[in-house]
């Protein structure tokens, strides 16, 4: 493979999707691979480069935002086309603490999160159309339980009604894509366009507003009780019914759209004319501008660095580019430093912050730093495996839904994998289809689970489904997960995955599933709809930080704009999301079959992987058709 590579220069495209941005030391997969691509000259180039994925990056390309979310709100501009001046008076932190319990990462003797890393406590919250923070949250069952108690006050905007709104004091009722009254623009990481909302002229089927609208409706109502008229015309041209007037300063001071002019783009848009951002290159090639030698590197050298120098990454064994096995997805020992003695490597151990070498608890785990090779590393195991526990356990995101918005409307829910059934023959089942999780057919059958039954995953006991849990209670068992198996020969041994996107259970739904007399796990009160009859996919999960991602000294690009600086900084050097992380018990709770006898229907008749009957077999050997020439 690497001579392959090094024969194609500037034509070795690494693709690297959002899926293994999902571990917990996944920055170490980005510098080797950068450091393979620029030793064979596949760096910057129009087919050899390197490429990832993440929503957030598209902020990157919206360099005027400031104007309108930053601007100086004791000087605001109120004259149309005029100048805004900006003045940030708010503070960003990464959301992984708060899932985290709103608490930085402090180990034995060390305070591990930087100083300008350092969460706040969260008092208050209100967001639009994002059930990442709540009801999808890794480590949902902790957050609903630990964190959310310590809260006064939590509000929703959003047009569907997720596990975000069923724990918050206010819902705003806003308006879907498809009934716009106030335009929009967003840009994409994965495509090259700028993206236009325009107005819809399609009516409201509810009482809804814009997401603007709410806002400026909010800070309309406290002008008056505060007596500050400020409070309303921070938000004047919602007023005056002028939206574009902000969206038009944004593209004023974006380099990425300098020239457009929104009023044109929203009449393009809507006869289907898209629009271009001015990116150097198209389609989109990072590093162009730094291989052509236009510009330097976002580093204090100015070049491409391998080696960090940061006493952080010398203190963690990172210095160097080293493998660090997962701190929970493994069968060996979590987060172990892969590599043999080393003059160059010499990381702090646990005992220097008065830790023991031999704590592998969850938390220690994240800080413990513990050198074996190759050989020592195979020889060692999870230290649940000894307690039975047999299989890592992945939530990636589906192709199919919208991130953290599920398939859960019944039309396109009952093809989200092979429980669907619009009829619900099965009263158990949550909804018109159900959560389940993929497992290779020998791990099921060694475990004695049947194709179709249901089952419990159960991560690590020290802190899931969350810190406290007592089984026995309701909290606990709201939070353990229940799900359907599917054998899915696809699956390598030892693994099991569920899909992100479904809805999970609350305290409501999983009321509904035991007392409606249909078994829908639907909140009597609110309506929401669970895909779980208990747990969900977020049961096993959990938020990590990770030391060298909450660093003062390194040096990166700012989020916006083209200059340098260090420290934290949102989506660029803060601690990230690990859901592909935990490893897992799997064991039988009910058949399969209808109402909890004997196997699954389709199992039954021979049409699953290992029962297949003998026109099942024939079919897949492709004996369906005969060639009579």
């Amino acid at each position: 493979l690497a001579e392959d590579i090094a024969r194609n220069k500037e034509k070795t495209l690494f693709a690297c999707g959002m899926g293994p941005n999902q571990f917990f030391n996944a920055d170490l997969k980005d510098r080797a691979i950068f450091l393979v691509a620029a030793l064979s000259r596949n760096v910057g180039f129009m087919g050899g480069n390197v490429g990832s994925y993440a929503g957030n990056y598209r902020t990157s390309l919206l360099g005027g935002e400031p104007l309108y979310a930053a601007e100086d709100p004791f000087n605001l501009q109120l004259e149309k086309g005029g100048k805004a001046t900006v003045k940030k008076y708010s503070h960003y932190e990464s959301l992984h603490y708060f899932n985290y319990g709103d608490r930085p990462l402090k180990q034995g003797n060390k305070m591990f999160t930087a100083p300008g890393h350092m969460p706040a406590p969260t008092k208050g919250m209100w967001l639009n159309n994002s059930n990442s923070v709540i009801g999808n949250i890794k480590w949902h069952f902790d957050v609903v339980n630990n964190t959310l108690p310590k809260l006064e006050f939590i509000a929703y905007s959003d047009w569907w009604w997720t596990g975000s709104c069923e724990y918050s004091d206010i819902v705003f009722a806003c308006d879907s894509w498809a009934e716009f009254k106030q335009p929009d623009m967003t840009g994409s990481c994965s495509n090259p366009f700028l993206q236009i909302f325009p107005t819809s002229p399609l009516s409201r089927i509810y009482d809804t507003k814009a997401d603007i609208e709410i806002i400026a409706g909010v800070g309309n109502a406290l002008a008056k009780v505060v007596g500050d008229q400020r409070l309303a015309d921070t938000w004047k041209f919602v007023k005056d019914n002028d939206v574009p007037e902000y969206l038009q300063r944004i593209i004023n001071a974006s380099a990425t759209m300098k020239g457009y002019d929104f009023t044109k783009l929203e009449n393009n848009a809507k006869q289907g004319i898209p629009a271009l951002m001015n990116n150097r290159t198209y389609p989109r090639v990072s590093s162009y501008e730094q291989v052509k030698s236009e510009e330097t590197w976002h580093t204090k050298s100015g070049r491409m660095e391998f080696y960090r120098h940061e006493q952080e990454f010398i203190d963690g064994g990172e210095n160097m580019i080293v493998h660090r096995e997962p701190v929970d997805s493994t069968h060996y020992e979590p987060n172990v430093i892969v590599a043999s003695a080393h003059e160059a490597i010499k990381p702090k151990k646990p005992e220097d912050y008065g830790l023991s070498s031999s704590n592998l608890s969850v938390e220690a785990r994240q800080v413990r730093n513990v050198m074996k090779d190759t050989d020592e590393l195979l020889k060692s195991k999870h230290p649940l495996k000894l307690k039975l526990y047999t299989h890592v356990y992945h939530t990636p995101k589906y192709r199919h839904g919208a991130h953290t918005t599920p398939v859960d409307t019944d039309y396109n829910s009952v093809w989200f994998g092979p429980f669907g059934d619009v009829y619900r023959h099965d009263k158990r089942m949550p909804s018109n289809v159900e959560g389940y999780v993929d497992i290779n057919p020998l791990d099921a059958k060694a475990l004695g689970i049947e194709d179709g039954d249901y089952v419990y995953i159960d991560a690590d006991p020290e802190d899931r489904p969350f810190r406290g849990a007592k089984p026995g209670t309701e909290e606990y068992k709201v939070a353990r997960l229940m799900l359907r198996a599917r054998y899915y020969p696809g699956t390598p041994r030892g693994i099991a995955r569920t899909w992100h996107n479904m809805y999970g259970s609350t305290f409501g739904s999983v009321k509904g599933h035991e007392t409606r007399a249909d078994g829908l796990a639907k909140n009597p009160e609110t309506n929401y709809q669970s895909m779980y009859r208990y747990g969900s996919h977020q049961s096993a999960t959990r938020a990590w930080l990770r030391p060298t991602l909450m660093t003062d000294p390194l040096g990166h690009k700012t989020l916006l704009g083209q200059a340098l600086e260090k420290g934290f900084a949102p989506d660029i050097h803060c601690p990230v999301g690990a859901p592909r992380e935990s490893f897992v018990k799997i064991t039988k709770a009910e058949n399969g079959g209808m109402g909890g006898k004997g196997k699954w229907r389709p199992a039954a008749l021979g049409l699953r992987p290992t029962y297949e009957n003998k026109a099942m077999a024939e079919y897949l050997k492709g004996q369906f058709m005969k060639n009579k020439g």
